[in-house]
């Protein structure tokens, strides 16, 4: 899965732009994988932030992604600890979880 994860056409701006498949972008391949991990790393259920609420806490991960009401959620997991954990903006940090833990 991370080979196909890590698959990339350069004639597109998307990782999951492949080509070969039914269309452009592929919807049945790059984009679930792309948005499976990105629900394994941030859910929301409108105003509260699940972060790492399905991630395994072996798996070292750095992340930046966009979520409710114009907030950005960037963090980094190394060796099983959260290193880094911003929220953009600050205002926005008390409706964050994290889940790593729990």
């Amino acid at each position: 899965m991370t080979a196909r994860a890590k698959r990339i056409n350069g004639g597109y701006r998307f990782p999951a732009m492949w080509t070969g498949f039914d269309s452009i972008p592929d919807q049945d391949h790059g984009v679930n994988i792309l948005t499976t991990l990105q629900c394994m790393l941030l859910q929301s259920d409108g105003r509260t932030l699940y972060v790492l609420p399905a991630w395994p806490k072996h798996w070292d991960v750095s992340f930046k992604l966009h979520a409710p009401l114009n907030t950005t959620v960037e963090g980094v997991l190394k060796a099983g600890k959260l290193e880094k954990l911003t929220v953009t903006p600050e205002a926005r940090a008390k409706d964050v979880v994290n889940m790593l833990g729990k």
